[in-house]
């Protein structure tokens, strides 16, 4: 066919779609993920590692890639704030100026997010809350999450909580480096809580779980003292630093 002849100028309209010019691939979690196979709220089921495969088939800019990205709150919150952010003070309080949250070292993701209270405290005015997710279709999740740097020579993490929460409607779980250290409920008092850490960098998420064992129906008469939330307030990191 002839250049320009209208024929010529139909086929060429299909060249967007038959060669593409080539696109960069959406990027998600550039520095990693500590661990591929910690599950995604909100994703059906899905890993960190089916996340990052599912980012790499779709273009970096757009609405899905955007979306996608939101996940790294969960899967690599370290890689969204450029280098690390020092944890001070220590203890770490959410007393003014750091009644503001999520601020670095710390974030938030998930079903919900993370705010801060004046409802409850174990020193004084403020402390952290999950969110309400009452009502949620299924099992939901959030994160508070606390990103360590690499300078820590290692110790321990000791954190209050208050987990006023009774399974199977609720639970607290908290994660070094994706891996499930513990869990908590039941527990009306604050009361502190001890992590040993090993040297290095590490993502501590504090997870609130709604409906954990993902019921269709969760049991109408709410067990007494369940009061549909947790609380963290008062973390301290006691170590060395290089």
């Amino acid at each position: 066919y002839t250049i320009g002849s209208e024929l010529c100028n139909i086929i060429q309209d299909e060249q967007s779609s038959c060669c593409p010019e080539s696109t960069d691939a959406c990027t998600f979690c550039s520095g990693g993920i500590p661990n591929p196979e910690l599950v995604v709220p909100g994703t059906g089921g899905q890993t960190c590692a089916e996340v990052g495969v599912v980012a790499a088939g779709n273009t970096e800019g757009s609405s899905t890639c955007s979306t996608i990205q939101e996940s790294e709150s969960t899967c690599c919150p370290q890689s969204q704030g450029g280098a690390c952010t020092p944890f001070d003070p220590n203890p770490y309080t959410f007393e003014p100026p750091n009644n503001i949250f999520p601020e670095a070292p710390w974030s938030t993701g998930g079903d919900g997010e993370w705010t801060i209270d004046d409802t409850n405290a174990q020193e004084g005015r403020y402390s952290i809350k999950s969110p309400n997710l009452e009502g949620s279709e299924g099992a939901a999740f959030s994160n508070a999450t606390l990103a360590i740097c690499d300078d820590f020579g290692g110790g321990v993490l000791n954190f209050n909580t208050l987990a006023p929460v009774i399974p199977p409607h609720d639970v607290l779980v908290w994660f070094v480096d994706g891996v499930e250290i513990s869990r908590l409920a039941g527990s009306p008092e604050w009361r502190v809580i001890s992590i040993p850490l090993t040297p290095g960098a590490h993502q501590i998420d504090f997870q609130y779980q709604y409906n954990p064992f993902d019921l269709p129906v969760l049991p109408p008469d709410l067990p007494e003292g369940r009061q549909g939330a947790v609380w963290i307030d008062t973390v301290e990191l006691v170590g060395n630093y290089d």
